[in-house]
């Protein structure tokens, strides 16, 4: 489209993208397409892992920097602070008081159902239950159901559509020391 009414704002962010829905497994790769999302100003939605998960009532949406229960939203979130850059984000000491967070304007949707050790799982090495590949294994003694799977795609499209119903799109911000 060689228009001159082309929104800049939409170029800039990609040209054209208006958002991105990352439901990708892998550490490595839903990393990556994070930190591209980054770079161009492109907002983004990613979803957690959901295998062994049987709730979807506890599955909730915030900034990745305040995550809880998700290894795979917490080992990226370590890999953008550790080789990226990204700041590392002050905890509260107590509960009772609130620390000031920096968030990084990356929504995410995660389960806060606290996962149980199965005798299957109990069974294996714990190298074997860490998989930070593409090949995720789900095969556990409670697998991945698709209400639960469903729930996550429906809570992140929702954010997204709410983002451009309201013109209000968050654009995630790297705002910490820069990598070495």
């Amino acid at each position: 489209n060689n228009n001159n009414n082309d929104d800049g704002d939409h170029r800039a962010r990609g040209g054209g993208l208006t958002a991105v829905l990352d439901a990708i497994d892998g550490m490595q790769e839903k990393t990556a397409l994070i930190l591209a999302c980054v770079d161009h100003n492109i907002p983004i939605v990613t979803c957690g892992g959901a295998a062994g998960r049987t709730d979807p009532t506890q599955i909730v949406v915030d900034d990745l920097t305040k995550v809880t229960e998700d290894r795979l939203l917490f080992k990226c979130r370590k890999l953008l602070r550790q080789t990226y850059g990204f700041p590392k984000v002050d905890m509260p000491k107590s509960r009772t008081k609130s620390a000031r967070v920096r968030k990084w304007r990356i929504p995410a949707v995660y389960s806060t159902e606290v996962q149980q050790q199965t005798k299957m799982n109990a069974n294996a090495s714990s190298d074997d239950n860490e998989s930070t590949s593409s090949f995720r294994t789900c095969d556990g003694a409670l697998g991945t159901g698709c209400f639960v799977t469903g729930t996550y795609g429906f809570v992140a499209a929702c954010k997204i559509v709410e983002m451009i119903a309201l013109d209000k799109m968050v654009v995630p911000k790297k705002l910490g020391k820069k990598p070495q």
